[in-house]
């Protein structure tokens, strides 16, 4: 309030208090009145500011916005109203006196007319009038003032005066300052933390319950239980979900009391806790509305007298509804930090955003930051940590919206840095360097996931005797690049899966000397092999990506296949040295020799750049079954040797054997069967129905990387079966992959526009509508029947699937009666 008055007004108020000019006057005697003169039926005028003098010594009122005039005038009426009828007066209802007043209009009005006029215009026995002579609500650094000076006047209808009483009462806190550091220091009393106008209104009580000391009772009315005042929170007006509205009442032991909240709650119960000291709250609850109630205290003797006390000014509104979960809460990482960004719900009692910060998903949370923009910059967090956020409405009753779970946030490592030593563990996505060689120890597991960018550098390689996971996306790849050096060898003993990953400037980017070598949908790009076999152990290279190299595969020992890859303009495409290899579905072609062999090879449905047996541009001792006269997956198979001892009804018979086992399997939960069964199925011949089954398999096996190349490659053999569609767009969904799941249902869409099942899944990415990098989607949905075109349905049972920030439930396929 302080800062509203001049700075003269401020040093004249110091100056007054500290002279003790503002002491609390003397309560007067009682004064003698004729009970023939003392009204009944009364009217309370509106209280008024006396205009002093200009050469007037008295104090005068610091108020001075209207509002703050406004209120210590109706407190004071409606305090001396409730004393009043305490002491057997009929006090009018508010209402009724100021609507009458009203149609009289002010100056040239009602305040024109005389009392006994006044008394037969409002139906009265008798009016009073409150006079205020000073007022004063100040709140400053140095001290506190809560002042009131006023007098009370009661005329009957005859216009005689029944009486007149004028006190005051104050309440204060000085803190007297030593110099200028003692202003802000030096207190002598505790700063009351309420609200500034609920401490006026205790003033102006006490003031009220002095006057009832002098006022006189009156003989024709019944004496009420005896109120020295009632204390509450009301001037807080608005109250939320667990927020109290509390009320004291100092009164005369033995009542019965409880308040009201207007129509919104009755009968809350005022326990006495102390003598004549009643105490209760209400406690609001989620769901609870009310606005503008008044708060009303009702109190009972035990002969059964009652009375109401209205509290004055008690516009209470109670807001139990909690503002709405923010739906989607976005971030982006960068070098400055991580910025959160969310959608403001339509229509929301907005107050602030609320943004918590944990280390730990199920931890403590802190508060960071409130905000009333939707969006927020995290500068504090360090690269290749994991942080978790929180983002809340709070409205303006300070509710918070229900937490919708947490944002999972890993900052990536913008900077490079080093790898050094023996490597286990997750990396954060991110930029790293090997400049010396680093080693996966034996029982280790390192894994490097998607979007992170690995240099190798001067003597850089790794040497894998554990494990080594490197499984990227389709949008955010794993990169490894080098300037001539090794990339990663395998050791006897050790198992390397690399999946998603781009080769660049390697001179030998991938080594088997022993172990496990799983390649899946990776890039090579030049240097003396893109990857090679030297020693006994096992490999899987699928969907490779291989050119301008020396050696494009070098397969010296080992046992393994090589499929559905492509090698193109390389020196020598394949080297086949020894061991065993099935090399099938393959593109090898523009290569000075697309197929060399040392030792004795069979292969079979590869294209090598030609449909004619002449010139396949091959060398060594290389027996070729079969070729494709165009590309995979779309050359059809030309049979250069026919096996005499497999007919194809014992083809047909063999991979129905297996596809009945596999879908047998898969029903009885036996997943690892069902995966054996069918991959051999589905080598044998392009069925459909298999590869949505041995899908759904690996989808129990989570095994994402051979998920998404077999949902890949169904797509691409059957490009116009809608359950593959639908089925590899929830896998995309369930990844993050949101571009990709848009392109690969615009094409379902084509072939079937009216399935729900798509159309749900339309509807879910155009609420997105965010780039796939920026967004980590959330999707529960049904999913398709691959019961077209004789396949099997698909049951009501659901596997759930899914990574850290996403859970995508599948239906399991039903079996066909019929099939079985």
């Amino acid at each position: 309030m302080i800062n509203k008055h001049s700075p003269i007004i401020f040093l004249l108020l110091i100056s007054l208090l500290l002279g003790g000019c503002l002491g609390k006057r003397t309560t007067q005697a009682v004064q003698y009145t004729e009970e023939e003169a003392i009204p009944y039926k009364i009217a309370v005028l509106p209280a008024e500011y006396v205009k002093h003098a200009e050469n007037s010594t008295e104090h005068r009122s610091v108020l001075v916005l209207d509002d703050d005039r406004l209120f210590v005038a109706d407190i004071s009426r409606a305090a001396i109203t409730n004393q009043l009828a305490g002491k057997g007066f009929m006090p009018l209802q508010k209402d009724v006196v100021d609507n009458t007043l009203a149609e009289l209009g002010r100056d040239d009005g009602w305040r024109s007319k005389s009392d006994a006029e006044l008394c037969e215009i409002l139906g009265a026995d008798g009016v009073v009038k409150t006079d205020i002579y000073s007022a004063d609500m100040i709140k400053a650094l140095a001290f506190d003032l809560f002042q009131l000076d006023a007098e009370v006047m009661m005329y009957n209808s005859s216009g005689t005066l029944v009486g007149k009483w004028r006190d005051s009462a104050s309440k204060r806190r000085i803190s007297v300052p030593t110099g200028i550091i003692g202003l802000a220091g030096t207190i002598v009393e505790e700063v009351f933390a309420d609200p500034i106008r609920r401490q006026m209104r205790m003033v102006v009580y006490d003031w009220a319950w002095n006057m009832a000391q002098v006022l006189p009772d009156c003989p024709k009315g019944t004496k009420l239980p005896e109120v020295i005042a009632v204390d509450t929170n009301v001037d807080n007006r608005l109250f939320g979900v667990g927020q109290k509205i509390a009320v004291r009442v100092d009164a005369e032991p033995g009542l019965k009391c409880s308040f009201d909240i207007g129509e919104f709650k009755k009968n809350i119960p005022l326990p006495q806790t102390a003598q004549g000291v009643y105490e209760g709250f209400y406690v609001v609850r989620e769901g609870d509305k009310s606005v503008n109630d008044t708060l009303m205290v009702r109190m009972r003797k035990a002969n059964g007298v009652d009375r109401l006390w209205p509290e004055s000014g008690s516009m209470v509104t109670i807001d139990g509804e909690l503002p709405p979960v923010l739906e989607t809460v976005k971030f982006q990482t960068g070098r400055d930090g991580v910025q959160l960004l969310w959608e403001v719900p339509v229509g929301t009692d907005l107050d602030e955003f609320v943004i918590e910060k944990g280390n730990d998903p199920v931890g403590d949370f802190e508060i960071i930051s409130r905000t009333r923009n939707p969006e927020f910059m995290d500068p504090d967090v360090i690269q290749g940590s994991t942080v978790f956020y929180r983002v809340r409405i709070k409205d303006k009753a300070d509710n918070f919206s229900p937490m919708n779970g947490v944002i999972k946030v890993i900052m990536p490592q913008f900077d490079e840095r080093e790898l050094f030593g023996q490597l286990s563990g997750s990396l954060v996505k991110g930029n790293y360097r090997i400049s010396f060689p680093v080693s996966v120890p034996e029982g280790a597991e390192f894994i490097v996931p998607s979007g992170t960018k690995i240099r190798f550098a001067n003597q850089g390689r790794v040497d894998v005797s554990g494990e080594l996971k490197a499984i990227g996306e389709i949008s955010a790849p794993v990169r490894l690049q080098s300037n001539s050096t090794e990339g990663i060898k395998v050791l006897p003993g050790g198992k390397a899966v690399l999946s998603q990953c781009e080769f660049g400037g390697f001179s030998r980017a991938v080594t088997a000397a022993g172990g496990y070598l799983e390649l899946r949908s990776s890039s090579f790009n030049g240097g003396d092999y893109a990857a090679a076999v030297i020693a006994d152990g096992n490999f899987a290279f699928k969907g490779l990506r291989v050119k301008n190299a020396r050696q494009g595969l070098l397969l010296s020992a080992g046992n393994g296949t090589v499929l559905r890859s492509s090698v193109t303009n390389c020196t020598q495409g394949i080297v086949f040295e020894g061991g065993s290899a099935g090399i099938r579905d393959n593109n090898i072609f523009d290569n000075k020799v697309n197929l060399l062999a040392f030792e004795k090879l069979v292969v079979s449905d590869n294209y090598f750049g030609s449909s004619s047996s002449d010139n396949l541009n091959l060398e060594g001792d290389i027996l070729v079954k079969s070729i494709l006269d165009a590309p995979y997956p779309h050359g059809r198979r030309i049979i250069l040797v026919d096996d005499k001892d497999i007919t194809p009804e014992e083809l047909e018979k063999k991979f129905t054997e297996l596809k009945g086992k596999g879908v047998n399997a898969f029903h009885g939960q036996h997943y690892g069967d069902a995966y054996q069964a069918l991959n051999k199925a589905v080598q044998m011949k392009d069925d459909r129905d298999v590869y949505l089954y041995l899908a759904y398999t690996l989808l129990a096996l989570n095994d994402d990387i051979a998920l998404a190349e077999i949902l890949d490659e169904g797509v691409s053999k059957f490009p116009y079966d809608v359950r593959l569609h639908q089925l590899y767009v929830r896998y995309l969904l369930n990844k993050g992959d949101l571009k990709q799941a848009r392109m690969v249902l615009d094409k379902a869409l084509l072939l079937s526009p009216a399935d729900s099942n798509l159309l749900y899944m339309k509807d879910y990415l155009d609420h997105l509508a965010v780039p796939a990098d920026s967004v980590e989607a959330e999707s529960e949905q049904v999913a398709p029947s691959p019961s077209q075109d004789g396949g099997q349905d698909l049951s009501d049972e659901q596997v759930e699937v899914g990574s850290d920030e996403q859970n995508v439930k599948e239906d399991k396929p039903e079996e066909n009666n019929d099939e079985q």
